[in-house]
């Protein structure tokens, strides 16, 4: 058993309750064989100092330090990691470091190494790192992300798309695979039929740029003969999509929803039929593992580490933005629904993600990183 660190780009709080939400289930999933204590830090600017909450979250030891940005907004950054630090180690002698999500919180873990020579490995899901050139990251975070490769015993993205983009933007280092997990004990399959309407669901950021959800209605419009419905929940902008539901006269079909937790969440998709992620740019999507975890079939797009984890039997697979595709396979899921089996669908997500094989990749690596 190692005492690790948990440090993290992301993470759930009070500011975004669901934010980072994959990072929060690689704690559950290690803290099972390992004692973990997760620090993070993040802006509130309706307080007007530093303020550490620490608790117990399902038997994990969480420090979350708050901070108002004000006008010198780095160093109230940096200030507030040093007593969240100085706070965890009063109690916490760790082992090791696990670091999630490189940007923008890397020196974290650089500063811990320096400071107190302890290694750390990082888990990766941000999809910047296919393509660094169309991310607007400044000189001085552009050299930190290089470090943070350099001196990591490990770097585990959670796709064999998002390692060779990786490699790509020659970033070297010792790379290992591990997927996200998904809390199957929550997410739990349901055997689903529908007799008056079939329930579409989609849940994502509603960044449409990148899930394109006005894709999504644009070609559940065209479903004028089908007795469809669909339910789209999310945190973000929904301007956009309400003028789309005025636009093709969608109110009596299409519910929009905000965010939600994740208990909310899981029986959202076990009383939906199918599940939609149209995405034009993915990595490796909590969201599609967490459908399958429920057995429900999905339709999905054929991008980043999407086809690692796709599976004919689990629904369909089609090219980004192409509405009339989205749409016909739409009809085409209706149509064939019976064919699905939840089971299956299910099981295969409980073997690939579950949170023992997760845990048991990343324990491989701890030990390797503390032997000597």
């Amino acid at each position: 058993m190692k005492k690790v660190l948990f440090l993290s780009s992301w993470y759930p709080s009070r500011v975004h309750s669901t934010l980072g939400n994959f990072v929060s289930y690689h704690v559950k999933a290690v803290s099972k064989t390992n004692k973990v204590h997760v620090l993070y830090i993040t802006a509130d600017d309706t307080i007007k100092d530093y303020e550490i909450v620490t608790e117990s979250i399902d038997g994990i030891q969480t420090t979350i330090v708050y901070f108002k940005r004000g006008f010198f907004k780095y160093l109230n950054y940096f200030i507030a990691f040093v007593k969240g630090l100085k706070y965890v180690t009063t109690n916490f002698n760790f082992d090791l470091v696990h670091m999630n999500i490189m940007h923008p919180a890397i020196w974290q873990a650089l500063y811990i190494k320096w400071i107190k020579k302890t290694p750390y490995l990082v888990s990766e899901n941000w999809h910047g790192f296919q393509n660094l050139k169309n991310e607007q990251i400044g000189f001085l975070q552009s050299i930190l992300i290089k470090k943070g490769f350099k001196n990591a015993y490990a770097i585990c993205p959670v796709s064999k798309q998002l390692l060779k983009g990786m490699k790509e933007q020659g970033l070297k280092a010792n790379y290992h695979v591990v997927p996200n997990v998904v809390n199957t004990k929550l997410f739990k399959p349901v055997n689903r039929t529908y007799r008056t309407k079939f329930k579409f669901l989609h849940v994502s950021t509603l960044d449409d740029n990148i899930k394109n959800v006005s894709g999504i209605i644009q070609a559940f419009s065209k479903l004028k003969d089908e007795k469809a419905t669909l339910k789209i929940i999310g945190e973000g902008e929904k301007s956009y999509i309400f003028d789309l539901i005025n636009k093709y006269k969608l109110n009596d079909k299409i519910e929009v929803e905000g965010e939600k937790t994740y208990n909310e969440i899981a029986i959202e998709m076990q009383n939906a039929n199918a599940f939609i992620l149209f995405s034009n740019i993915e990595n490796l999507p909590l969201v599609l593992i967490e459908a399958m975890s429920t057995g429900m079939p999905i339709i999905t797009t054929n991008v980043g580490g999407i086809p690692e984890i796709f599976n004919s039997f689990a629904g369909y697979m089609i090219k980004p933005k192409e509405e009339e595709e989205l749409y016909l396979n739409m009809k085409r899921m209706i149509a064939n629904y019976d064919q699905f089996d939840y089971k299956k669908i299910s099981n295969y997500a409980i073997q690939h993600f579950s949170n023992e094989k997760v845990a048991e990749a990343f324990n491989v690596l701890y030990n390797k990183m503390t032997k000597n």
